[in-house]
């Protein structure tokens, strides 16, 4: 071997090192600065519906640069870094138990719930399956397709609203059927000892986030699809506000989230800072943030009624791990009273009001949303504040409004009211037809020749 590749082969892992070493320590800091800098929600003034993407912060510009750099040290000193064994002397692992699995703690019991799940499956299945499973009678399909797997029903149960809690006793899969609204009974005493105590076990691996310095969305596993996360766990004036997407896993280490949407309520605006979206590894409670905090500088008001992307409505998250959960916190996330003024893709000027086909929604889709009017009517806060269908009869037009933020006029299909109520989906929606594909195929008729008058 010549003398420079000797010289060239001994530096090369210090360089790597040291490079890698201000990278981490920078971002370990940028974070830990966020965390401790903020102090509770703030009430913001009235503003218009703006959304402000200003330019990269000079330390995300950096640190794309320095993993440029390290992946040309890498490539480039590859040499120095062998052994001479066939296998890499440098092993590069972070601290956090969410992504080493380490021993202790919550991570010590990595994949136990789901086994836990696993034997409890079969009973599970038995006892109620005729009305869970996808196409089942009832309108909460969360066992999934038990036969195909597609959607699997751990996966299902675990990102199931209320199921999956830090009181794991107070688990909607525990207290519905103890209601008397719940139309299959109570659960056997054979099987609930054993539900309680996989409920109790992936309880462990819930973070408590009430104490967070910033507003912070509890975390939850994503649904592989179509995603609705609701503010209401940040306070009662975030009831039926809610941030939506896709997730799809790219790679075992990679999600997209793609149509990134938040939604403030028909009475309350939002205005937020700083969305940061938090990886929680399986069985951790040890969350690791976007490592490089792609919305570091997006910002932005929607006023009440009017929809609008997160930031760029796209992210990439490089630090995904199989069976994760996904939380989201804010710099900033205010309410603020303003006009509601209907609105949503294809929306009309204000003063003939959102719709512009809106004897078409009378004819078409009126009929078509009665039976949404059971919750969505103002007998459920968080359905009504959501989209809220009181005014169906006396103030149709902001009716229209408020159903038009809910549909795609350029794919139809892809309209969230149909996504969360087509009972082979897999999105949690309490609603969708008793398991009947035929009504729903009939609703989504209906609705359709709506949508269509508002395309044309």
């Amino acid at each position: 071997m010549s003398g420079s590749n000797v010289g060239r082969n001994a530096t090369a892992p210090w360089f790597f090192l040291c490079f890698l070493a201000i990278c981490w320590e920078d971002s370990r800091l940028m974070t830990s600065q966020r965390r401790g800098t903020h102090g509770a929600i703030r009430l913001a003034p009235p503003a218009e519906n703006t959304l402000v993407q200003t330019s990269p912060k000079p330390f995300r510009a950096t640190f794309a640069l320095a993993l440029v750099a390290v992946a040309a040290l890498a490539s480039g000193f590859g040499g120095g870094c062998d052994d001479g064994s066939g296998t890499s002397g440098l092993t590069l692992t972070t601290s956090s138990s969410s992504s080493t699995g380490a021993s202790g703690g919550a991570a010590g019991a990595l994949g136990l719930g789901e086994e836990m799940f696993s034997a409890l499956k079969p009973d599970l299945v038995k006892e109620c399956g005729t009305c869970h499973e996808l196409g089942g009678l009832a309108d909460t399909p969360f066992l999934g397709d038990p036969d195909s797997s597609e959607p699997d029903a751990y996966d299902v149960m675990t990102s199931w609203p209320d199921f999956i809690v830090k009181d794991w006793a107070a688990s909607l899969l525990l207290t519905w059927p103890d209601s008397t609204s719940h139309g299959g009974g109570q659960i056997p005493d054979s099987l609930r000892p054993r539900l309680e105590a996989w409920l109790e076990q992936e309880a462990t691996a819930v973070d408590d986030v009430t104490t967070a310095a910033v507003p912070t969305i509890p975390p939850k596993k994503p649904i592989m699809g179509f995603n609705a996360v609701y503010l209401d766990p940040l306070g009662a004036e975030f009831t039926g506000m809610a941030v939506t997407f896709y997730a799809e896993e790219l790679t075992a280490n990679s999600l997209a989230l793609t149509e990134i949407q938040l939604y403030p309520t028909p009475k309350l605006g939002l205005k937020y800072e700083h969305p940061l979206f938090v990886i929680y590894g399986l069985g951790s409670v040890d969350g690791e943030p976007d490592p490089i905090d792609s919305f570091s500088n997006v910002t932005g008001e929607l006023a009440a009624g009017k929809p609008g992307p997160l930031g760029p409505g796209t992210l990439i998250l490089g630090n995904w791990k199989k069976g994760a959960k996904l939380g989201l916190a804010f710099d900033v996330l205010t309410t603020f009273d303003a006009a509601a003024g209907g609105g949503g893709e294809g929306g009309g000027p204000a003063d003939t009001g959102p719709c512009k086909a809106l004897a078409s929604f009378i004819a078409d889709a009126v009929p078509a949303l009665n039976p949404c009017r059971n919750c969505h009517g103002g007998n459920n806060g968080t359905a009504t504040n959501a989209v809220d269908m009181s005014d169906l009869d006396s103030d149709t037009s902001a009716a229209c409004g408020q159903i038009l933020n809910r549909i795609s006029i350029k794919d139809p299909p892809k309209s969230q009211l149909f996504i969360t109520t087509n009972p082979q989906g897999g999105a949690s929606h309490p609603f969708k037809f008793g398991g009947n594909a035929t009504n729903f195929n009939n609703f989504v008729s209906a609705v359709s020749k709506w949508i269509q008058s508002e395309a044309n």
